[in-house]
């Protein structure tokens, strides 16, 4: 690998073979550059730099960007934990995507929706998460999978830390199409 490539992918931090094909690095290569400790394989097809400035705090919300695609984001419990509206850690990444996308890795936890992937979506570096609001209608909306009890706590939190108001929770529960669900837990969340 030149020093010009490996300046490349270090700038990307995280990339694919397809990235490294456009360098000009074949798989033989990243093999080889993996073996010799040059660079990590993090999944399959995905590779990091070592000298990447990636923070290990978002590292899994943009390999789970990379794995499930531009429509992907970063959801559930994981977006709960990032607000710091729940406590505990979850033991996997949750990932909101289209209905169609399915993995077998244990340590994903898809969440499959119709809803509008525009809506109430952050773009960050490197990955996509759901804003505050959206986490939060969505933790109702999936009370089943997420609890009850951890969905109307995050909710309660919000509003009291002043993270977001209810009117900004009834837009965003509109624009999903989710008014019901935010009516059936209304009277369990007003302040």
């Amino acid at each position: 690998m030149s020093p010009i490539q490996n300046t490349k992918l270090k700038r990307l931090g995280l990339f694919t073979l397809a990235d490294a094909r456009k360098l000009g690095i074949d798989q033989p290569s990243l093999s080889r550059l993996v073996q010799q400790g040059t660079l990590q394989r993090v999944g399959r097809g995905i590779y990091l730099h070592p000298e990447a400035k990636i923070s290990p705090n978002t590292i899994d919300f943009q390999i789970a960007q990379i794995k499930f695609g531009e429509t992907a984001a970063i959801g559930g419990l994981s977006a709960l934990f990032h607000y710091n509206l729940v406590e505990q850690v979850p033991g996997q990444t949750w990932v909101i995507v289209p209905p169609k996308i399915h993995t077998a890795e244990r340590m994903y936890r898809l969440i499959r929706t119709k809803a509008d992937d525009r809506v109430g979506i952050l773009s960050k570096d490197g990955y996509r998460i759901v804003s505050i609001e959206r986490a939060l209608i969505e933790a109702l909306r999936f009370s089943t999978k997420i609890g009850e009890r951890t969905a109307l706590k995050a909710v309660r939190t919000a509003l009291t830390k002043r993270l977001t108001t209810e009117a900004k929770l009834g837009r965003i529960a509109k624009s999903l199409k989710l008014e019901s669900t935010l009516a059936r837990y209304f009277e369990a969340i007003a302040l």
